[in-house]
């Protein structure tokens, strides 16, 4: 089965939103044996809507829409798709009760202009949304399927897997595609995929790497006829490339660097305090952001970087000040020493240091901008206490 998705609004195409519905979308068909052929962004205009669903439907087996089912004029996917088809949309009165209900549960009176999100055509089967009040479209067409959505991320991505993918799933091809994802830290792209070269030119599973705000990733595919066929010759690879990034691997599949770290911490009853300078406070905004962080995290204090970006503190001043001052078993200093370069570009070196019940120290030279600077610091610490607290019996 051919995937085109249709992601609508004229706030993508001028920047102000990013399309995580076609990313979320995207990452979800192909588990599912779907090859996605395109993603096209179409603005809130009638006849260009008509025009890409047409040429969607003359390239793919299933045409997935996201936006354009709210109340307001501007709203325009059911229009489309209803000249699409060549049917008339009429309102459904269950489907108006059903919104009418929605907004007497919040103690208000449904606005008029909600009733067109009660529209159906005879084609159409409503895709109940139970957190929202725009009812989604299943669409049969000449072979073809149409999924209509809406924008809200929140509310698509329940319609799509309570509502879509159940109707979808006798359509769907029999075999089986398995992944899994490896997420690693202290090594570029390029490196690791110097370190998985063959294993990338065989293609077969696929091994693929991103670079990430937390890191590289290496996703492993393989395709099978059956779930047990696919995860047979997934893990042969699967296994090849943790072995040979292993030092890097900090994750495997979901979980994310915040909570690696702090079970880490947590599994050897080990608390930090954290004293940064000049990065924003990156570091503690990042271990921060797990729940539960309070256990672990005893406290963070973070001084500004000067207009020219230039500091002369030392990390291991930090850390030590960090480890006395919150009471914690272990210190993080964590400082950019930098000088302007040119426009918007710093030039210097992170200096990274650890110490209470084990100490450790790093420099790492660096070029970039200031916002980019303080990313990698950010990271370079987590490397550096994953590293040190790992080496613990």
């Amino acid at each position: 089965m051919r995937a085109h998705i249709l992601s609508i609004g004229t706030e993508l195409l001028l920047g102000y939103l990013t399309d995580t519905n076609a990313t979320f979308l995207a990452r979800d068909l192909a588990p599912r044996g779907i090859e996605l052929v395109h993603v096209t962004q179409v603005g809130d205009d009638l006849s260009r809507m008509v025009k890409a669903f047409e040429a969607a439907l003359a390239d793919a087996d299933l045409v997935i829409a996201t936006g354009g089912v709210g109340p307001t004029d501007d709203d325009l996917t059911r229009e489309a798709i209803a000249k699409v088809v060549g049917e008339t949309p009429e309102a459904d009165l269950r489907l108006l009760a059903e919104i009418e209900a929605f907004f007497a549960a919040r103690g208000t009176k449904m606005p008029s202009r909600n009733a067109k999100q009660a529209w159906l055509i005879q084609s159409a089967e409503p895709l109940p949304n139970p957190v929202g009040t725009a009812p989604g479209w299943f669409v049969r067409h000449e072979g073809r399927v149409i999924v209509a959505m809406p924008g809200v991320p929140r509310e698509m991505y329940r319609m799509w897997a309570e509502q879509a993918v159940p109707r979808l799933q006798h359509l769907l091809p029999q075999g089986s595609v398995q992944s899994v994802t490896f997420r690693t830290m202290g090594i570029g792209e390029s490196a690791a995929e110097e370190l998985l070269r063959d294993l990338v030119e065989r293609g077969d599973p696929v091994v693929a790497t991103y670079a990430k705000d937390d890191g590289v990733h290496v996703r492993v595919t393989a395709n099978g006829v059956s779930a047990a066929a696919a995860l047979a010759r997934l893990k042969e690879t699967a296994d090849d490339v943790e072995t040979r990034l292993l030092r890097h691997v900090y994750s495997r599949d979901d979980a994310p660097l915040p909570r690696i770290l702090l079970s880490l911490l947590r599994e050897r009853g080990l608390t930090i305090g954290i004293s940064e300078q000049g990065i924003a406070g990156r570091f503690n905004a990042l271990l921060g952001s797990e729940p539960g962080a309070a256990g672990v995290l005893c406290g963070a204090i973070a001084i500004p970087a000067t207009d020219s970006g230039e500091t002369d503190v030392d990390a291991g001043v930090l850390a030590a000040g960090a480890t006395e001052r919150f009471g914690a078993d272990v210190g993080l200093g964590l400082a950019a020493r930098l000088s302007l370069e040119g426009p918007g570009v710093y030039r210097g070196e992170i200096d990274i240091a650890l110490t209470g019940v084990f100490s450790r120290r790093e420099r790492i030279p660096t070029r970039a901008s200031f916002e980019d600077v303080q990313r990698r610091a950010a990271l370079a610490a987590a490397d550096l206490l994953r590293r040190a607290v790992s080496e613990i019996d």
